[in-house]
């Protein structure tokens, strides 16, 4: 419950520094390294008077990619970030509190690096080697990447109505803007090239009233008003010639014929060309629909461009409370309740921008006006809308203090993932709220002296209508669905111990069992039965040492190597297969593979990464320098395999960040 809006699985909580009244200082560092690696930033707190002071902050962030890219455009993963804040504190009275935070935020990257596992470059298939993605004048940018701005203004006002009573009012208003363009299927020709360009504007206000006489009994209580719409344009340009080779398959098989009967036929027809129906090296360049269907032969056009506009919004209203009671000295119980209900409404429009010259306003694949984009919505707005019934979420917790230095609790709460609207054809689904029950127990310690601190529990959950989102080639656009139901549940530890007066050693363990369950609550198969979650390896740890050597009145060097180890996961619900309804009410499933039939790997083995800072920090603690290695020891490993080209079968690879070394400085003043 806590405050704000309601979350499925807790959240993070950003605190922003805010302007003091302490007095004047600031600091400033630099950072360069491998691949031109620059970062600047810096903070200057200034007070103005006895009620007011200002802080302004900046960063500069710059790195080039570290993905070699063939084609036209620059290496992949790289970025350029500028981002400035300024803040200000305003204390009239001890009453009486207010702060204000104004950021702005421009990101301009090379793109995500989208390595074809079926295409080769450089005359092999290699995530770790180079990439060959282009971009062509309809994606509007460039260059691949994202341009994005992010402005946003928060204001926080803290009024004590009494020694008992006070009242808090957070208000937040943020406006986006992002231009992107990707390269889906990871090769240098036009095959699945997108664009999309998205608006958005975000409000909200909250107003929370704390009650605290420092006595037993403590609480708050509020309501919040949030509201999000947005506007997307997103384009789909392609070649004809390599489409037709993409669905060949598909328009084969339309006519209970293999690719290789379709080719025979269309050399027995005449066609130039022919025999290359299907192929990606050198694609037939002539409409096979319209040679066999019409005996025409009618040249496939190079830039077929599609573009739908897409608009969604949504109002969200809160209510919640929570009360803490202090039943005895050591046991303390908390409760909290949440009311949400939110209204719904999208909208999307698809046209055709640019067709087949031959064909009057069709394409030469499939004949039809459009080629991804649903026909339903073609020049036919959609619309969906949903005025939601109000749901309430709720946390119970106990804390129960053993001694000083060891307390224990355990808790149960119910999270909750709204309803979504989802594209379908002419009009929109409602996908249920996702709901999660959870109740965890644990455990936190200090011990010898404090000198060992740690923390332990475990957990148990289980979600109902898990909303996954995919691609969906049919309509276009990326859609929410209802997967079911799953259970999760799992340990984590969390510790650290001062080994000698110099030596601190760190350790985290986390065991994860998510699953998705058989049945759904009316007893029906689940399709992802027994799949695990996406990202979500059964077992990881990291360690780390903290070392500090004396360098008498000078300073302290430094020296912090950690590790991060995780197991085995997959990258997608899927698990790699793909699903189709058996027709006694359960799915069978085969696994996914490229177009040569060759398996998609989809999943990540065991890994680990090492990385090491060494650093110098003066006595009075004013400047310092620093070395870092990451990935030292340059692991190769996956983040993600799929994507939006796993959708047309062209699966596409993101590797993880390679080795890089940097070296930095600061000062304080």
């Amino acid at each position: 419950t806590l405050f704000g809006q309601g979350a499925l699985v807790g959240g993070v909580n950003f605190i922003q520094n805010r302007a003091s009244l302490s007095g004047n200082s600031g600091k400033a560092s630099i950072e360069g390294g491998d691949y031109s690696f620059v970062r600047a930033e810096g903070h200057y707190n200034y007070v103005i008077n006895d009620t007011l002071a200002l802080r302004v902050a900046g960063q500069l962030k710059n790195m080039d990619g570290y993905v070699p890219n063939t084609a036209n455009s620059p290496d992949l993963m790289g970025q350029d970030t500028l981002a400035l804040r300024t803040a200000l504190h305003w204390e009239p009275s001890p009453q009486l509190r207010a702060d204000l935070f104004v950021n702005y935020q421009d990101d301009d990257s090379t793109g995500t690096q989208f390595t074809s596992g079926f295409f080769e470059v450089n005359g092999k298939v290699d995530p770790y080697g180079a990439t060959a993605m282009n971009v062509n004048d309809d994606q509007v940018r460039s260059k691949l990447g994202n341009d994005r701005e992010l402005f946003y203004v928060t204001a926080n006002v803290e009024y004590d109505l009494n020694d008992d009573w006070s009242l808090t009012s957070l208000t937040d208003y943020r406006n986006l803007f992002s231009n992107e363009a990707w390269d889906s299927d990871g090769v240098e020709f036009n095959l699945l090239q997108f664009y999309q360009g998205r608006q958005a504007n975000t409000f909200s206000q909250e107003l929370r009233l704390n009650y605290d006489a420092g006595g037993k009994l403590s609480a708050f209580f509020g309501g919040n008003y949030f509201t999000v719409n947005g506007k997307d344009e997103l384009r789909f340009s392609t070649d004809e010639a390599y489409a037709q080779s993409l669905f060949a398959p598909s328009l084969a098989g339309a006519a209970g014929l293999t690719v290789e009967q379709v080719q025979g036929a269309l050399t027995l027809a005449g066609i130039p060309g022919g025999a290359n129906f299907g192929s990606f090296d050198t694609p037939l360049q002539y409409s096979a629909l319209a040679a066999l269907l019409q005996g025409a032969l009618v040249p496939l056009y190079g830039e077929h461009l599609e573009q739908q506009i897409s608009t969604d919004e949504r109002d969200t209203y809160d209510l919640f409370g929570d009360v803490t009671y202090q039943l005895t000295d050591r046991l303390e119980l908390t409760g909290g309740l949440r009311y949400t209900k939110e209204d719904l409404a999208a909208s999307s429009v698809a046209a055709v921008l640019k067709s087949n010259p031959y064909l009057g306003g069709l394409n030469g694949v499939t004949l039809a006006p459009s080629l991804l984009l649903s026909a339903d919505r073609l020049n036919n707005k959609a619309t969906g809308s949903e005025e939601t019934d109000g749901a309430f979420t709720w946390r119970l917790n106990a804390a129960y203090r053993v001694s000083d230095n060891v307390n224990t609790w355990v808790a149960y709460g119910r999270g909750r993932r709204p309803e979504v609207l989802s594209a379908s054809g002419a009009s929109y689904d409602v996908i249920d709220a996702e709901t999660l029950d959870n109740v965890e127990a644990g455990v936190f310690a200090r011990l010898w002296d404090n000198r060992v601190q740690m923390t332990s529990s475990v957990y148990y959950g289980e979600y109902k209508d898990f909303q996954t989102t995919r691609f969906d080639p049919i309509n276009g656009v990326f859609i929410t669905e209802n997967s079911g139901n799953a259970t999760q549940y799992g340990f984590e530890f969390d510790g650290q111990a001062l080994v000698t007066d110099n030596i601190r050693l760190l350790g985290t363990y986390a065991y994860t069992h998510s699953e998705y369950d058989d049945e759904d609550d009316n007893g029906n198969p689940l399709q992802f039965a027994g799949n695990s979650f996406r990202i979500s390896p059964e077992h990881s740890f990291s360690l780390a040492a903290d070392i500090t050597i004396p360098a008498g009145e000078r300073g302290d060097f430094s020296i912090v190597p950690s590790y991060v180890w995780k197991d085995h996961h997959y990258f997608e619900d899927d698990n790699g297969y793909n699903y189709a309804a058996d027709g006694n009410g359960g799915f069978t499933r085969v696994r996914e593979a490229y177009p040569d039939g060759t398996f998609v790997e989809e999943e990540q083995d065991a890994y680990g990464i090492a990385n090491l800072r060494i650093g110098f920090d003066s006595a009075d603690d004013q400047w310092g320098v620093y070395f870092l290695g990451e990935n030292i020891f340059d692991e190769e490993y996956l983040i993600d395999v799929g994507n939006t080209g796993g959708a047309f079968g062209l699966h596409t690879i993101i590797r993880g960040k390679p080795q890089m070394l940097k070296a930095g400085a600061y000062i304080k003043f």
